[in-house]
């Protein structure tokens, strides 16, 4: 990819009865500053007005385009925008989840240090309720080139409305494994294709909150218990190729679940605590009397390093590793976008009514 070059990028949305946060997740998309997009709503077999809602919004946007099939799932579904799709390059995002204006405009411009552009772009997250109000975000890691030791210890990049990835290399793959639905085990297909891609390809940071992910009850990255057995699935066949990587594995798999615990016990989600706890007490409990003992520790050591910089009259000041503003609990996502500067603005004539042909 050259700066002369303007690829094609293939925006693929599954969605199922997902006629309540569609049309955001549509504004979002169609509001991008690069707007060298096609937009592929994959109906995957919704019971609402899912499908009505996608084509009417492509009555005023023709580059969404609308594809329907039965319900199987969101791997299938994503699976069938990229055998559809156009574009060298496929952004998925789920349909209850929104981006920042600049999100393809910043991802493209960080691929151009690798060659050909082929390579993996991602960012960071704000975490969102139901009404798009920001109650968390993701860790802002600063991984990249060859992440894939990393990758399998923390799943950094988090959710599924994140990447920016070549088509080439997501059929190299073999696409998201659609499988782990038909095992009880739905939840982590992205993560597995990272996986895939960053065993070969180098991945490019845009170091900012660029993606609003939606936690709702009933998502299904609510449902801890099942995407703990999809981490389990992802990750044996790993373990049989890098046996040496086994540990780094078992302690991710260790802070995953720990993860979920406390997001619902925090939640108040008491049938999720009641099949988590007895879960982990029989598979972790060596290693939760380790993390107790060391959550205490390290406790402690804050508090005295904290006493002692009051003692001394040094207040402290952590330092800021990137220049990205840290999300607000309590504002709403959308209140992040900034105005789009007028020589990016798209003309009533561009490709948003012409199409992309």
């Amino acid at each position: 990819m050259t700066g002369a070059t303007a690829p094609l990028v293939t925006i693929v949305i599954p969605a199922y009865n997902a006629e309540k946060t569609l049309a955001e997740t549509l504004r979002s998309v169609s509001s991008q500053s690069y707007d060298k997009l096609e937009i592929l709503v994959v109906d995957d077999g919704s019971r609402d007005s899912t499908s009505e809602l996608a084509s009417d919004y492509g009555l005023t946007d023709r580059r969404v385009r609308v594809l329907r099939q039965e319900n199987g799932g969101v791997a299938r579904a994503r699976n069938r925008g990229i055998q559809e799709a156009r574009g060298p390059y496929i952004a998925p995002v789920d349909a209850d989840d929104t981006w920042h204006p600049s999100k393809i405009e910043l991802q493209l411009q960080a691929l151009r240090k690798f060659p050909d552009g082929q390579g993996v772009a991602y960012n960071w997250y704000a975490a969102i309720d139901e009404n798009g109000i920001i109650f968390g975000h993701s860790r802002p890691v600063m991984h990249q080139g060859n992440i894939f030791e990393p990758l399998l210890r923390e799943n950094f990049i988090g959710n599924g409305s994140t990447p920016l990835m070549p088509r080439t290399e997501i059929l190299r793959c073999g696409g998201y494994d659609a499988g782990l639905r038909d095992n009880g085990a739905e939840g982590c297909e992205d993560l597995k294709l990272y996986l895939a891609l960053a065993e070969t390809l180098p991945f490019a940071l845009v170091p900012d909150f660029l993606t609003g992910y939606r936690f709702t009850k009933g998502n299904m990255s609510s449902n801890a218990y099942r995407m703990l057995k999809s981490h389990t699935l992802v990750m044996a066949p790993i373990i049989e190729r890098y046996p040496q990587l086994a540990r780094d594995i078992r302690t991710a798999e260790f802070n995953t679940a720990s993860w979920y615990f406390k997001k619902a016990f925090f939640d108040a989600d008491y049938a999720q605590v009641g099949k988590l706890a007895p879960m982990m007490a029989k598979k972790y409990l060596p290693q939760l009397i380790l993390h107790g003992v060391q959550q205490g520790w390290h406790q402690t050591k804050r508090q005295g390093i904290r006493m002692a910089r009051h003692v001394l009259g040094k207040p402290s000041r952590p330092k800021k590793r990137f220049a990205a503003e840290i999300p607000q609990t309590g504002t709403a996502f959308s209140d992040r976008f900034t105005a789009i500067p007028a020589e990016q603005a798209i003309s009533p004539t561009s490709s948003r009514t012409a199409g992309n042909e």
